[in-house]
């Protein structure tokens, strides 16, 4: 969709939203719902660091309690199954909970499945936000259309666990880049989040301060087709796409195409790219690598995510792109592919 016209949209849509109020700071909550399906038994739900139990009558349960912040939280059925994550706020929340026997070989378990029926504002904002961020992709160009919006969300939610728990995301996988989450950051009231969100804030927060725009990546031995120990620098040229992949990276696959017509429009100028690929199984590495007849360097990291080179620089999500020069300076973070064309048309040219 063209940017212009979407940010426009968005706008649109966000002034026909109800207004998201400032939560005050004691949310009193009622969760009410019932089981369909065998259940007679204490249902639980988890959030922070508290264990509330309910019993389960005629199909039904009620929690009811107070939280100082919309606090994510979690269904705990047994020591085994748990629900994904629902918000306590303000409200009644209504749900409704299918139980059914799952057969596993000889053994049967229990399958759960939650399904939130109303109450609370946070699915209005979900849902709202899941639509902007699967319509805005990662780019240069729609960074600033990023935090512009996740700053006005959070400017009226400086509380919500939600937004704190999609920073963190954003943080993870560098859709947006370490300024602009420093930024969001302060504007966060983070003694109301999720701990472990904070948590993962602080660490991913760390590895970018390490590997922004301008810093330099320093050496890494990686593994080569011929299984051989090299460097990633000593492939470097005058510019390098160092892109992060693995075999069964559908979006990876999709953008090939695109990636091969910039290589070999500027390839003979001075540029490179060094495809690394995560992939942990050698073979699959190799039969990819064959399959979509990749002409670039590839290299593979010897333990997939967990290698030194991923950890290091905080890759958890994929693809990832870094352009750097031939000293292995960062110039940019995950372009797009027509925003790396017209970039290297500027260098090279």
């Amino acid at each position: 969709m063209n940017k212009i016209f979407f940010f426009i949209l968005s706008l649109t849509l966000l002034s026909c939203m109800q207004p998201l109020e400032k939560t005050s700071s004691t949310q009193n909550y009622v969760v009410r719902g019932t089981i369909n399906g065998e259940f007679k038994d204490y249902i639980n739900i988890k959030y922070k660091n508290q264990l509330d139990s309910a019993q389960v009558t005629n199909n039904a349960f009620l929690f009811e309690g107070a939280v100082t912040s919309p606090t994510a939280f979690q269904f705990q059925f047994d020591s085994i199954n748990s629900s994904e994550a629902f918000y306590l706020e303000n409200d009644t929340l209504i749900f409704d909970i299918i139980v059914d026997d799952l057969k596993l070989g000889d053994e049967v378990i229990k399958d759960f499945e939650v399904n939130q029926l109303s109450g609370g504002e946070t699915i209005e904002l979900k849902a709202y936000l899941a639509e902007f961020l699967k319509s805005t992709s990662k780019s240069k160009r729609n960074r600033d259309l990023i935090l512009d919006e996740m700053d006005s969300l959070i400017k009226a939610h400086p509380n919500h666990d939600y937004l704190g728990k999609t920073l963190s995301k954003m943080s993870m996988n560098q859709t947006l880049l370490y300024n602009d989450v420093k930024s969001l950051v302060s504007k966060l009231d983070v003694d109301n989040l999720n701990p472990q969100d904070v948590d993962i804030l602080e660490k991913y927060q760390h590895k970018r301060r390490k590997y922004q725009i301008g810093s330099k990546i320093p050496s890494f031995d990686l593994i080569s087709i011929t299984s051989e120990t090299v460097d990633l620098k000593s492939y470097f040229s005058k510019y390098n796409l160092i892109q992060f992949w693995n075999s069964w990276c559908k979006e990876c696959e999709e953008r090939q195409e695109q990636l091969l017509n910039v290589y070999q429009k500027h390839k003979f100028k001075g540029f490179e790219i060094i495809g690394v690929s995560l992939d942990t199984n050698r073979g699959d590495w190799v039969n990819s690598v064959s399959e979509q007849s990749i002409p670039w360097k590839s290299l593979r990291v010897k333990n997939g995510f967990t290698g030194k080179l991923p950890t290091e620089l905080g890759i958890t999500d994929l693809p990832q792109y870094y352009l750097v020069d031939k000293s292995g300076r960062i110039i940019e973070i995950n372009l797009s592919i027509d925003e790396l064309d017209i970039i290297l048309s500027a260098l090279l040219n």
